[in-house]
């Protein structure tokens, strides 16, 4: 979507500097004036493109009385948004969890190939577990995690096309966790506005135990764990 804006510019001469501050946006500027060939005016437009740190701002000024010696002039600017930043995350787990034991998501946040670079804000994930399945460990290089409430940020740049390196999420599956469960990660941030999220839906199947060692608890001299135990005593 295009806004249009104006702000004011300095020429000398035939020459013209835009003063425009653009962050994340082009600025078509055009500058109208009298151009003197032989003993006439001609009116002649020119077109020009900029950019910069900050949106156009300000109110151009006009001088059709060609009274200001400055130089100052009206200029239109036709303002075109750039790309932004467009994150993108995956979740996946290996294999199919079971009752009693633990299980390893692993959930990636990209940037899209044909986006910007994100801008240095803080990039959030969050993961929310279904239930059945309680977090053990959320931990992923470079960022910062809080397993109370399952959020990873980090905040330094990621160009298009790249990857940041992958938050990996441990759980423990209780033992009357449905058969299947979705496990749902959302990300946003880093100039992109957007929440993007990702499902995985997991199959939970039963412990393979074979109905040994319902008398013990830890590990039996089978070398059964006492979690695949007290999950045989409760499906029982």
């Amino acid at each position: 979507m295009r806004a249009r804006t104006s702000s004011a510019a300095v020429t000398a001469g035939p020459a013209v500097t835009a003063i425009v501050l653009v962050t994340a946006w082009t600025a078509t500027v055009q500058r109208a004036y009298d151009a003197q060939v032989g003993d006439r005016a001609v009116p002649v437009i020119d077109t020009f493109t900029t950019t910069g740190l900050a949106e156009p701002r300000g109110t151009a000024t006009t001088d059709p009385e060609r009274t200001d010696t400055t130089g100052s002039t009206g200029l239109a600017f036709t303002v075109v948004p750039v790309s932004r930043p467009s994150l993108t995350i995956t979740k996946s787990h290996a294999g199919t969890f079971t009752r009693g034991e633990g299980g390893v998501y692993t959930i990636t946040v990209g940037n899209a190939t044909a986006a910007a670079p994100t801008n240095g804000t803080a990039v959030t994930v969050h993961d929310a577990l279904p239930a059945g399945l309680r977090a053990d460990r959320i931990t992923g290089r470079g960022w910062h995690c809080t397993p109370a409430t399952l959020t990873c940020t980090r905040s330094d740049v990621l160009p298009a096309g790249h990857s940041y390196p992958p938050v990996t999420l441990k759980v423990d599956v209780s033992c009357n966790a449905r058969a299947r469960v979705t496990n749902t990660a959302t990300v946003t941030g880093g100039g992109d506005t957007t929440t993007h999220t990702a499902t995985d839906t997991t199959t939970i199947k039963h412990h393979g135990h074979d109905g040994h060692g319902h008398h013990g608890e830890g590990h039996d001299g089978d070398g059964h764990d006492g979690r695949h135990d007290h999950c045989d005593r409760h499906d029982q």
